[in-house]
């Protein structure tokens, strides 16, 4: 069953996979159980560079929600240029390494959001597959619902074996009701010996599970000898890779994602906009849905993606009320005091590839020119759309996450002088548009606004600093 999860990155399953110490080893096995969770390893890469390159690889099939057919590119030529001879097919190698980090990785993310609703959503329910050739013991768990305590999860939560597809999901006491479902008892645990050919060790594994695989993925303080030693001497890959200001995006469009997103804002790295902005999302963890118009209007592709966002986002419930609105052919995003995240809309075409900040400020600028005439523009968004929709796409989106700043700093009271001197005609629409519109300026033209107009500045640079 391919993998699907690498469209779905969030902020746990990102930091499971940074928060590793890249670590050689010839086999697997070398990195036993928890090891795995601290120590990034691909058997038989014994060499840091071409560890680093296979990490850097990973990480942004991860975030950026990368096929596989992209990652065997990325496998042919980090092999070519490292020389790298390894055992196996090419096809299923790669394979293995692919889908097996992004499945870890995942469920890692997801048993951190798991234990965070565990008050509330405290029961599991396993989920097979439905391969079409299944293991038949991951076929006989299938619906078994079991207390999130249950010592059962810590061996058998998903994924139990190299292509295992299976998942874990939570309950309420309200959900048991509404499906009928039952709280059942943990099938009594047997276990087959498996013996590590090089070092003639023994283990017990539980049956059903695949060697290395009978724990539960998340960053355990229970660390093997080996594992503690390489975190002590190498510096986790977050350090080794430039963090970005967007961690993660759910997006429906493939050239429109956070990778895009980030390596546009860090062109403003330094100045203190960016560095408020980054720290803004960082501390709300402020999620972003990047949707095509047919799936924001609720009818048949907002629902086949329902329960894909409800991954994503992590409300509690799968609906698509959190990105419908009624008129998707005529906004370009929204967002609302309720929710963490914004939404915004692009089409399969868009694309934030080539697109730079001087590309946007330059159409700011005629905002600016034309505000001065007494005649301003309509919005931010459709100036910069006089470049690309890309680049609409992008100030939208910064203009959504003004909105968001302007919920989480309570909605300061703009005064009536402040909502008079306004830079588009959205901006006079009313004090959350206003503070919106003039977020993109603060954000892209920090210098041009403060000259052009001191006071909104002061104000935009005040309201963000209640957010922290």
């Amino acid at each position: 069953m391919p993998v699907n999860y690498a469209s779905l990155p969030f902020k746990q399953q990102i930091a499971y996979l940074k928060n590793k110490t890249n670590l050689p080893s010839q086999r697997w096995a070398d990195i036993w159980v928890n090891a795995h969770n601290r120590a990034f390893t691909i058997a038989g890469a014994m060499q840091d560079d071409l560890l680093a390159d296979f990490r850097s690889a990973v990480d942004k099939a991860i975030s950026e929600g990368k096929s596989l057919g992209w990652f065997k590119q990325q496998f042919d030529h980090i092999t070519a240029h490292h020389g790298w001879q390894y055992k196996g097919n090419r096809d299923w190698r790669a394979n293995v390494i692919y889908e097996t980090n992004i499945r870890q990785s995942y469920t890692a993310g997801r048993e951190q959001q798991i234990d965070a609703l565990k008050g509330t959503r405290p029961y599991g329910i396993y989920k097979h597959s439905g391969s079409e050739n299944p293991r038949h013991d991951h076929l006989k768990w299938h619906n078994l619902v079991l207390p999130l305590d249950d010592p059962w999860w810590q061996t058998h939560s998903p994924i139990n074996g190299y292509g295992c597809a299976c998942k874990k999901f939570t309950l309420s006491e309200a959900d048991l009701k509404r499906m009928g479902l039952k709280v059942g008892k943990a099938p009594a645990i047997e276990t087959y010996e498996w013996i590590d050919k090089a070092t003639g060790e023994l283990h017990h594994i539980p049956k059903g599970i695949d060697p290395g695989f009978d724990y539960t993925p998340k960053n355990s303080a229970e660390l093997t000898k080996i594992a503690k030693a390489a975190v002590a001497k190498k510096p986790p890959l977050a350090t080794r890779l430039s963090p970005r200001s967007v961690e993660h995006t759910f997006s429906t469009v493939n050239k429109v994602n956070a990778i895009e997103i980030s390596r546009i804002l860090d062109e403003l790295q330094g100045t203190p906009s960016h560095t408020a902005l980054k720290q803004f999302l960082n501390h709300h963890d402020t999620k972003t849905l990047i949707l095509k118009a047919g799936e924001l209007s609720g009818t048949a592709k907002a629902r086949a993606i329902a329960q894909q966002v409800e991954e994503y986002l992590q409300t509690g419930r799968a609906n698509i009320s959190h990105f419908y609105t009624r008129r998707p052919r005529r906004v370009n995003g929204f967002t609302s005091p309720r929710w963490n995240h914004v939404v915004v809309k692009a089409k399969s075409t868009d694309t934030l590839k080539n697109l730079f900040v001087s590309d946007i400020t330059t159409q700011i600028t005629h905002v600016f020119e034309k505000a001065k005439t007494g005649k301003p523009v309509w919005s931010f968004s459709t100036a910069a759309r006089r470049h690309t929709e890309g680049a609409r796409v992008f100030t939208t989106w910064l203009h959504e996450i003004g909105h968001q700043v302007y919920f989480k700093a309570n909605t300061p009271l703009v005064p009536q002088p402040l909502l008079s001197n306004y830079l588009t005609e959205y901006a006079a629409s009313n004090p959350h548009e206003w503070f919106a519109e003039h977020f993109v300026a603060w954000v892209l033209t920090p210098e041009r606004l403060k000259q052009a107009a001191p006071n909104t500045f002061t104000f935009i640079s005040e309201t963000v600093s209640k957010t922290s």
